[in-house]
């Protein structure tokens, strides 16, 4: 009987163990991380950044899911259904003037102010591409063709049809919109359905690199000169070199508009968090670096506040005083402007 009760003393206290343990275990509290497509250059920069932070970040755990338009995951973070997502200055602008996919909510300027930016980085050139022997050598050949713009409602939507009436005259109404996300819209073109996809992401992108390993395919050039890039909401000029993606690719330098993005956070994510999100991230670089080739030259010090649209987060805005960083005056949109 002694015996037994000494096993039985041993089994709770070993319980009680287990159980701490595991509540030691389950302190991590689960934060939502929204972005566009996997594939894509946003997608690819919030897991290497969830990577971090799940690595080196106690108590702390990204579940990263890639779902919907981010003129949508905005709206989400501001009311607190989501934490960190992929921004853009562009959104920002949206909201405040209550332009395109916000015309009808009255409190999207509000809402434009509950999410902070942690950092800046460039998603990369739009790449305008088409299969090489679709006949289409330029923007002006998109009339009556089927073309993936962007998601309906999102701001890359906004900027690609903007910019196609600047340098060519052409309109939604002259062209076949597909209105797809980015995953549909992908496959859609990996199988021959859709004469062009526009793209914006890092170079070399994984997507394109995909649909140069079983097809030719042409990048299409766009004349910047033609388009109003308005630093002030990210707008930046690129180039994607010839030949980049292979043998595959036919013609020559393509020219583009790119544009400046951010990771961010929804205001009510606590400052001390976002404090040592911010701190993994900086502290961490080189882990983040080798998930892309084209990280080191994206994730920088030099343009992680390049452009800091709207606010920053106050966690990410201690850790840079802390840290001694130079913080440039952030580009507050206001209606009309």
């Amino acid at each position: 009987m002694k015996h037994f009760l000494k096993r039985t003393r041993r089994a709770a206290v070993a319980g009680v163990a287990a159980a701490g343990l595991l509540a030691g275990a389950a302190v991590a509290e689960l934060y939502k991380v929204t972005s566009i497509a996997p594939g894509m250059s946003p997608f690819v920069v919030n897991t290497a950044i969830a990577k971090v932070v799940n690595t080196h970040v106690d108590g702390v755990e990204f579940q990263v899911r890639a779902t919907g338009a981010a003129t949508k995951h905005m709206v989400d973070a501001a009311m607190g259904k989501v934490d960190f997502l992929f921004g853009s200055p562009t959104i920002n602008w949206l909201m405040v003037n209550k332009f395109g996919p916000y015309k009808d909510m009255d409190a999207a300027p509000e809402l434009e102010q509950k999410v902070g930016m942690i950092l800046s980085y460039q998603i990369g050139p739009y790449h305008y591409v088409t299969r090489a022997d679709s006949g289409i050598e330029t923007l002006e050949d998109l009339k009556g063709k089927k073309v993936f713009v962007g998601p309906p409602g999102g701001a890359a939507t906004r900027v690609v049809l903007t910019n196609l009436k600047a340098a060519t005259g052409l309109t939604a109404d002259d062209i076949e919109v597909q209105t797809f996300g980015f995953d549909a819209a992908i496959q859609a073109f990996q199988d021959d359905k859709i004469d062009v996809i526009v793209l914006p992401t890092n170079v070399p992108s994984p997507a394109i690199q995909q649909f140069a390993l079983t097809k030719e395919i042409r990048i299409l050039d766009v004349p910047v000169e033609k388009l109003s890039i308005n630093p002030a909401t990210g707008g930046t000029t690129n180039v994607i070199p010839a030949g980049v993606y292979g043998d595959n690719q036919k013609g020559g330098d393509a020219r583009t508009h790119g544009a400046l993005v951010n990771f961010s956070a929804g205001m009510h994510v606590p400052e001390d968090v976002v404090y040592e999100v911010t701190k993994a991230i900086w502290e961490n670089l080189g882990e983040i670096h080798e998930t892309a080739v084209w990280m080191p030259n994206t994730i920088t010090p030099e343009q992680g506040l390049e452009l800091i649209a709207g606010r920053l987060h106050p966690g990410a805005e201690r850790y840079y005083r802390e840290q001694g960083w130079t913080i440039p005056e952030a580009v507050v949109f206001t209606p009309g402007n």
